[in-house]
């Protein structure tokens, strides 16, 4: 297996991601592939303190966004099977064991996730997980309103896209963790994905018109090898432990302009439908995204997040191109 990892100004996360490599109980080589800046010194530092450790390589970071710095990774990777990780997540010891096993005993299965859970005191630092309270165990009153119209009243499913275009963050909750065997979902994690080489190849890897942090791209990417006839599963044993940086790429979550594009790019690929309630939870579900850009633009005083009004009109163009060839 090829782990792939891009890193950007997170060398204490990069640290701890490594060290939770070095103790896979699994015996089968592996490669990690980190995907770095070449101006990035600390990082480098790190990297060096593993290379007697793990089988470990850099390469230098296209700088053309993280959907560009993704798609190197896997191209070159020489395992059959390419898993990308954050730098921020750190892997449980039966993780790269749980992931191959699935692989080599269901070969219909092109893709493979698992529990990407959040600690507590970290899920203020995304957004939707806003909405959850006491750690995920319930949801507050705006909450419920957005999870019954947005999220078909299923807050904590596992891998679900819904017909507004949002996406079920179950698999963050250590309620996912109950999840007997193996589930099939319609999205795997970003930060906990792996898929036969082969068929990332078919598909031609990721599409690099998703722009910035380029959200949606892997989403994107699981769904064109989904098409391919193949299933994406969860896995509840493949756990990562999502440790959410608020350094690197992080700092870019106020592009809000490319994040609306890129959300229309995947939305009208993938998820629309010519269906009167289709047009109405997709509207309604934009509407919601701009009072929070106007939302965080207001709370934290910096108009980038108004990027995602501009991003909205531009974002529309999507919806004159055909499907497949957006």
């Amino acid at each position: 297996m090829s782990v792939i990892i891009c890193t950007s100004g997170r060398p204490a996360s990069l640290q701890n991601c490594l060290e939770s490599l070095t103790k896979q109980k699994s015996q089968v080589l592996f490669e990690v592939i980190v995907v770095k800046s070449d101006s990035d010194e600390k990082t480098q530092k790190v990297i060096n303190g593993f290379l007697q450790k793990l089988n470990l390589k850099t390469i230098p970071d296209p700088q053309n966004g993280l959907a560009a710095a993704r798609d190197i990774g896997w191209r070159k990777a020489e395992a059959e099977i390419v898993s990308w990780i954050d730098d921020d997540v750190v892997v449980e010891n039966n993780w790269l064991e749980s992931i191959l096993k699935i692989f080599a005993e269901n070969h219909d299965i092109g893709g493979v996730s698992g529990p990407t859970l959040i600690p507590k005191i970290l899920l203020a630092n995304r957004d939707i997980f806003s909405f959850y309270k006491n750690g995920g165990r319930e949801l507050s009153f705006l909450g419920k309103i957005w999870a019954w119209f947005f999220l078909d009243n299923k807050p904590f499913a596992v891998g679900k896209l819904f017909k507004s275009g949002a996406w079920s963050p179950g698999s963050n909750f250590p309620q996912c963790l109950k999840i007997n065997g193996l589930k099939e979902v319609d999205y795997l994690e970003a930060c906990n994905m792996s898929l036969r080489k082969d068929l990332v190849e078919k598909v031609s890897g990721f599409d690099l018109g998703f722009q910035g942090t380029a959200e949606w791209c892997e989403i994107d990417l699981a769904q064109k090898v989904k098409k391919l006839g193949q299933k994406l599963v969860f896995n509840p044993e493949a756990i990562v432990y999502h440790h959410i940086s608020r350094s690197g790429a992080f700092t870019k979550r106020t592009m809000a302009k490319e994040r609306m594009e890129n959300f229309f790019r995947f939305y009208f690929r993938h998820v629309f439908k010519p269906d009167p309630e289709y047009i109405l939870r997709f509207s309604a579900y934009v509407l919601f995204l701009n009072f929070y850009w106007l939302f965080k633009a207001v709370s934290t005083l910096n108009l980038d997040w108004l990027g995602g009004w501009l991003g909205t009109i531009t974002g529309l163009r999507f919806i004159l191109c055909k499907t497949r060839k957006i």
